[in-house]
């Protein structure tokens, strides 16, 4: 369906009060987003506050989760669709990473630093002193080729870290030294 289309179903971000109102995603959103900037104001982050607020919710618009705030109703249970994700990535994209875990955090908490400062003493790469390189096709890449190939790195690398985890859980679990197949050539 063509997302410009105002007779689209609408999406929403929380099940029925006890009227039986659902609360539409565009809603608590600009809500939320309105009374953010009031907040942020006072000290001079109104602007960075709406945006951060605008997006913390955008992952609800998802069709997993709209389906899964249906199945909640029903049963009168909680959404089990992770929804911070997109929102984070946005806030991140657009404000810096530190304000990426403003999103990610907005239901369980900011990330502690003192963790990352304990962990950096045993593992003191996670801190490096520049920027991680991208690959350098990725420079190369020009407008849309550029946005596309981004897309297919992101998610070829959370292919990487995904299978690099659960290899090395397993491994441990199995108390065997993680073992990946060698590379099969068609």
């Amino acid at each position: 369906m063509d997302s410009s289309n105002s007779e689209a179903a609408p999406l929403w971000a929380h099940s029925r009060n006890l009227p039986g109102a659902r609360h539409t995603l565009e809603d608590h959103l600009r809500g939320s987003a309105s009374l953010a900037r009031r907040f942020g104001s006072p000290f001079g982050a109104g602007e960075l506050a709406e945006y951060l607020a605008l997006v913390h919710d955008v992952g609800k618009g998802s069709c997993a989760w709209q389906h899964g705030l249906d199945e909640a109703e029903k049963k009168q249970g909680k959404v089990a669709v992770p929804h911070k994700e997109a929102g984070a990535w946005l806030a991140t994209s657009h404000a810096g990473v530190p304000f990426g875990a403003v999103v990610q955090g907005h239901h369980g908490g900011l990330p502690k630093l003192q963790v990352i400062a304990r962990t950096a003493a045993v593992a003191p790469k996670i801190a490096p002193t520049g920027r991680i390189p991208l690959p350098a096709w990725l420079a190369r890449a020009t407008g849309l080729a550029c946005e596309l190939s981004r897309d297919v790195l992101m998610r070829m690398l959370f292919s990487c870290v995904v299978d690099a985890d659960f290899l090395d859980t397993s491994a441990h679990f199995a108390n065997t030294p993680a073992q990946v197949q060698a590379d099969s050539r068609l």
